[in-house]
């Protein structure tokens, strides 16, 4: 009897919905109103394989477009004793990628920022780590060098309508509102400023052996159910929430840590008026990408040793000591970091060898919206920010190497959706 009015008490007082735990039924079971199908056969060359060059490729408007993929394959040079990469060098081939969807303005992020965002939406850490490891393996022998699968990279081009994540609300995004093809520019990079060479008869490859964009598509299997063919989309407007927030092109910012402390000070410019959901900030250097020793470590990031954030004065975000490494552990899936390979020569060229180090490298994400995990793969959750209009950003903090050179990147996440009408998607923020 006791247990019975302890039951009914806590049944009576707590809120919530009445989800039957032992039978299936509409309150804890889902199925799909149409039936889709979903294939990865599209495939198109990029049209020039050169270090710096640009290739633009389509999506012809017609179902949902889902999940982007890159391969790229370096050729194999006459030695490769003098030639190195670190892992994830498919990644850093890629200097910037532009996306324009329908008829709609042409965007872009660059390459560390979609590596970086991959990297962050991934729901535990063996599938970082195995995302980074297939976007290069490291080449660091001439046996490395004459093995193709080690030459090939798959890189995931993290577009606002896709996700690497499982959960997280990643639906296809439905060309069939559209009139004109989605458009994707990828840019190499220079090759030189990734790949090491240390001298000794081996010339820096200039020229991709191949490089393929691989598009997933998932098909209604009654073409009647598309919304394109059940309403006038030239009289109508589609809302589609995009399943992560909207990321604009990364904002560089070069300074100098202070000589006896470490420390700097910026002020951040360059974010779009919006909903500021996050902020994720990486700190580099550009001697890792264009030292005079040859040696390349594009995928190297510095953790500061203290961090503050402040929007008009007022601060967000605070830590002393590095304390924000265990915060933004407990506040995500798994923390902002990946354990990357750092490469160095040992010896004298020719007759020294490369090696490669282990490290952990670290990327910082400021957190302005309270943290919300979905439920249901389908499921998108609006959270909200803090308005920012003509708002003055500030960055303050030290860093672990006195009198150094390094380069805050920053990038701003704001909420957004597209809102799809005339044969075009156009961004609402």
């Amino acid at each position: 009897m006791q247990a019975e009015i302890a039951l009914n008490v806590q049944q009576s007082i707590r809120p919530g919905e009445c989800i039957d735990t032992y039978y299936a039924g509409k309150e804890n079971s889902l199925k799909q109103c149409h039936a889709t199908v979903e294939d990865n056969r599209f495939f198109q060359g990029l049209q020039s394989l050169g270090t710096g060059s640009s290739s633009t490729v389509t999506f012809n408007p017609t179902e949902g477009l889902a999940e982007v993929i890159v391969t790229l394959t370096l050729p194999a040079p006459a030695t490769g004793v003098s030639l190195a990469t670190a892992p994830g060098w498919g990644y850093s081939l890629i200097r910037r990628i532009g996306y324009r969807y329908g008829s709609s303005q042409l965007y872009y992020i660059n390459g560390s920022q979609n590596l970086i965002q991959t990297l962050s939406l991934c729901e535990d850490s063996g599938k970082k780590q195995q995302m980074l490891f297939l976007g290069g393996q490291a080449l660091l022998s001439p046996a490395d060098w004459a093995d193709v699968t080690k030459r090939t990279a798959y890189v995931y081009l993290r577009l606002p309508h896709s996700s690497p994540a499982l959960s997280g609300g990643a639906l296809p995004f439905p060309t069939d509102v559209l009139t004109a093809p989605v458009q994707l520019q990828l840019d190499l990079a220079d090759f030189g400023s990734v790949i090491s060479n240390v001298g000794g008869g081996d010339a820096t490859p200039t020229q991709l052996s191949s490089g393929t964009v691989n598009f997933t598509q998932v098909t209604m299997q009654d073409s009647q159910d598309l919304i394109a063919r059940r309403f006038d989309m030239s009289k109508h407007a589609l809302t589609i929430p995009l399943p992560e927030s909207w990321t604009q092109e990364s904002v560089q910012f070069p300074f100098t840590s202070g000589s006896t402390d470490g420390t700097f000070s910026l002020a951040l410019t360059g974010c779009k008026a919006g909903d500021l959901k996050m902020l994720r900030v990486f700190f580099t250097k550009a001697s890792d990408t264009a030292g005079v020793a040859g040696i390349r470590n594009p995928v190297r990031y510095y953790a500061p040793t203290n961090i503050q954030f402040a929007i008009n004065g007022l601060i967000y975000m605070a830590s002393n000591s590095a304390s924000y490494l265990l915060n933004q552990v407990i506040r995500r899936r798994t923390p902002p970091s990946v354990t990357a390979g750092v490469v160095s020569y040992v010896g004298v060229a020719p007759a020294g060898a490369f090696a490669i180090d282990a490290v952990a490298q670290s990327w910082l994400e400021i957190n302005l919206a309270q943290p919300y995990t979905v439920a249901k793969t389908s499921e998108v959750a609006l959270l909200h920010g803090v308005p920012v209009m003509n708002s003055v950003l500030s960055l303050s903090g030290s860093m672990p190497d006195l009198n150094a050179q390094y380069i805050c990147n920053v990038e701003y996440d704001l909420n957004c959706s597209w809102m799809a009408s005339r044969g075009s998607a156009e961004f609402v923020f």
